[in-house]
């Protein structure tokens, strides 16, 4: 699974505040002693003393006895994530009031799926050929593309006459090796691919692909997941 480089700091994300979690002491605090980190919500976490913080895409935790932040992830002795849990089900959330009419939609089966997709991704064209042997499924796509060189491909399929045959053939390498690209100069192509930029940055997407099925999130193509979610 591609992945963005981020890092974990103490001190994160100083933005202007402009949606606050409903108001009782903790969140105050938190306010006051951070102004500019913005947030949706602050929530006990079962440590405690210590408040997770999600700021819309991320989350981090605070310690209010000591006035601190501090970078996840928190890991119980189990080996289980609990912010990555958590983090995906905020996801889930949000991914679930995605307006559709935007992505590209494969397929006329029952179940819907909605996946973001980068047209380099390894695992994102493993994916593809797993999804294209299904006749149960209604995949709808959007791009996130994590170079320029995926960039060129996904406006190359927006601006084809047939979109579907197009992002079949890019998903298929046969565009690999610097093919020629058709990239036009197409406003409503542009406004599509910042669309799906923009609701990729609000659910938090990190990288490629993820899926949302049946009410959950997947990472990266995680077949035998895949496999059972469909089957439920």
């Amino acid at each position: 699974m591609k992945k963005l480089t981020a890092t974990l700091l103490f001190i994160l994300f100083l933005f202007p505040a402009f949606v606050f979690a409903k108001d009782f002491p903790v969140a105050e605090q938190f306010k006051k002693s951070f102004p500019k980190n913005n947030f949706e919500s602050i929530t006990p976490t079962a440590i405690k003393g210590v408040y997770e913080v999600y700021t819309g895409n991320q989350l981090y935790y605070y310690m209010p006895k000591d006035d601190v932040i501090i970078g996840g992830p928190l890991i119980s002795k189990n080996g289980v994530n609990i912010t990555h849990e958590s983090l995906s089900k905020k996801m889930a959330q949000k991914i679930a009031k995605l307006p559709l009419d935007s992505a590209l939609k494969i397929g006329k089966g029952k179940t819907a799926v909605v996946e973001f997709m980068d047209p380099n991704c390894y695992h994102c064209r493993l994916a593809y050929k797993f999804f294209s042997q299904r006749q149960d499924v209604t995949l709808y796509v959007f791009f996130f593309p994590l170079s320029k060189e995926s960039g060129d491909k996904i406006k190359h399929v927006l601006c084809s006459k047939d979109v579907l045959k197009t992002y079949d053939d890019v998903m298929n390498g046969k565009l690999d090796n610097n093919a020629p690209l058709n990239i036009c100069t197409d406003k409503k192509v542009d406004d599509t691919v910042k669309t799906h930029m923009q609701l990729a940055s609000q659910i938090g997407v990190r990288g490629t692909p993820l899926f949302y099925i049946k009410g959950q999130t997947v990472d990266g193509f995680d077949q035998p997941a895949i496999e059972k979610l469909l089957k439920d």
